[in-house]
């Protein structure tokens, strides 16, 4: 029998990653145009950080000037990835229990995790995900 309660049943598997070099103007457009909230960073197939929509929020900071403008565009000009990321985040396995790996997101306090097969990156799990899963448990 099939086990439906894997976190491979509630993943993103359409990943757009970055590396780590990559400058943060790539990071803040590829939220925009993709309406996203994590981007996971690699190389060659290594999981190295995860970045959040919430951080390039934070470095946008308050603008009251022109001048405050010029200095926000340049953060984003000049400033990598790795930079801001989060290093080192928490994996899961695709065949991982969801309610272990809502266990880890509560427990960690993260809003995503990559998700793995073999230590290959094969998707996202999101607190997105997670709802979208207790909303079709609770109205099957």
């Amino acid at each position: 029998m099939e086990n439906n309660n894997i976190v491979r049943n509630v993943m993103s598997d359409k990943l757009i990653t970055l590396h780590p070099k990559d400058k943060l103007r790539k990071a803040k457009d590829y939220f925009h145009e993709n309406n996203i909230h994590h981007i996971i960073i690699q190389v060659m197939g290594d999981v190295r950080g995860i970045i959040s929509l919430g951080d390039i929020l934070y470095l946008e900071g308050v603008v009251t000037n022109s001048f405050d403008q010029f200095i926000k565009d340049k953060k984003f000009d000049t400033l990598d990835v790795d930079e801001i990321m989060t290093k080192r985040p928490y994996c899961i396995d695709a065949d991982m229990n969801i309610g272990d790996a809502l266990e880890i997101m509560i427990g960690k306090h993260v809003n995503a995790l990559p998700v793995t097969d073999n230590n290959e990156l094969v998707g996202i799990v999101t607190t997105y995900d997670m709802m979208v899963y207790l909303q079709k448990l609770l109205t099957t």
